[in-house]
Parts: structure tokens; sequence; C-alpha cells
């Protein structure tokens, strides 16, 4: 069972809208989004919440485990939140990969709506490091990286993962520079575009393989690829 601590329920409620209760929808609907995230959250008498993050991320983690590389020595997770996914690759790789984490590090006071190049944060590294350490890595394992600064990775990555970030909320070319450093011809992706901004086509300049794994028809809707061969475009 994935451990959690106080802090880092209060931040998944915030990141994971289909974790909230019915009655916490209807006080984020009645008194906004910037209450709710700056107020009412903090008052939350949370009951079973790992149970329910278990089970979500034992399902996202089905969506992907087919497509894993079989080896891996380095793993970039971009938009990585408290990380918990990484959990279920670290037992996958036998804790023996380095987990480089890329977020922003912060909790917006101002709420932004839609896709832009500033989306809306809720994280803080330490809890997505406190988080891991907790739940079987080591420490030694656990690079963070905080996108609002200069993102410095001086080792090529075997595979990159982004889970609703990076083509979801975030322009995928906001990424093109990082991923010209680190990207070999091996470099395998998964990773989820909104089908609101981008079609398979728009994806086909910066790869030569794409194959989708996953659909979800929500109220935004997405497609959850399997990349390979990332052509490296200059930028």
């Amino acid at each position: 069972m994935i451990k959690l601590n106080s802090k880092s329920r209060k931040l998944i409620l915030l990141q994971r809208n289909e974790l909230l209760s019915n009655t916490q929808i209807l006080l984020r609907k009645r008194f906004g989004r910037f209450l709710f995230t700056n107020f009412f959250v903090y008052f939350f008498q949370i009951n079973n919440l790992d149970n329910s993050v278990q089970n979500l991320f034992e399902k996202e983690y089905e969506t992907i485990k087919n497509f894993l590389p079989s080896n891996v020595s380095n793993i970039l997770d971009i938009g990585c939140g408290l990380g918990i996914i990484n959990i279920f690759l670290n037992k996958k790789y036998n804790q023996s990969t380095k987990f480089f984490l890329l977020d922003k590090n912060k909790i917006d006071l101002k709420i932004k709506y839609g896709f832009s190049e500033n989306y809306e944060s809720y994280n803080n590294l330490n809890e997505t490091k406190n988080i891991l350490l907790a739940n079987g890595l080591v420490e030694n394992q656990v690079i963070l990286k905080n996108v609002d600064r200069n993102i410095d990775i001086d080792q090529k990555i075997d595979f990159i993962l982004s889970l609703k970030s990076m083509a979801f909320h975030y322009p995928i070319e906001n990424y093109l520079k990082l991923l010209s450093k680190i990207c070999t011809k091996n470099t395998e992706f998964i990773f989820d575009i909104s089908t609101e901004r981008y079609k398979i086509s728009d994806l086909q300049k910066y790869f030569e393989n794409i194959d989708i794994i996953y659909e979800e028809d929500s109220q935004h809707p997405l497609k959850r690829l399997y990349c390979k061969s990332f052509k490296n475009i200059k930028i």
C-alpha cells in the first residue's frame, strides 16, 4: 500500500480531481477554486484516501506496463507531481534506476484555465522526495528538477514519462530543447496529448514511431502515446 502523509494527501487532492468526493466537488463549485485551494482543502477529514490513490495509480500503471522498456538506467518524469507512478516503476526495475523528476515547486494562488505555457501548479518537490523515499526508493535514486529554473541534466535518458503534462497541459514545444540534449535514438516515451490541442499528425515531425496505447474521453479528452526515435530538431 502506498504510504502518504498529511501534507501529501492535501496536495494529491489538488492535483487529481478524480479523487475528490461529491461534497468536495460541490464546495469547489460553490465557493470557487481559489477558496477551495487555499482554505477548504486544509480542513478535510480524509478517509481511505491512500486506498483511492493506490487504486488510481494501479489503473494508470496497467495502461503503460506492456509498453515499458525491458531495462533502463535513467527515467525522466515530466510533470511528476508527487511521483507516485515511479513507485510502481521502481518495483519493476528492482531499485536499479535513477529517477529524474521534473515539475514546478509551488502552489499557485491564481487559477489559470485551459492549455497554456504556465498552467496552474499544486506541488512541493520536497514532498515528492519524501513520498518516494517512504515507498521504496533510496536517496541516490531521486534527482529533483524545478522546471522554473535552468534544467541541467547531464545524462542521456532511456525512458521519458509524462502523464497529463507535456502535450496535455503544456505545449510539447516547451521541451524540445531539453529533449534534443538528453535523448538518443533508443529513448522511449510514454506521454499524454490533449486531443483538443494536438492531432497525431502534429507529433510526426518529432517522432518516427507513434502508437496510441490508451484513450480517455472525459471533460478534457486525451490519447496516451508510446513513441520512440525522437527526431533531433534544431531549436
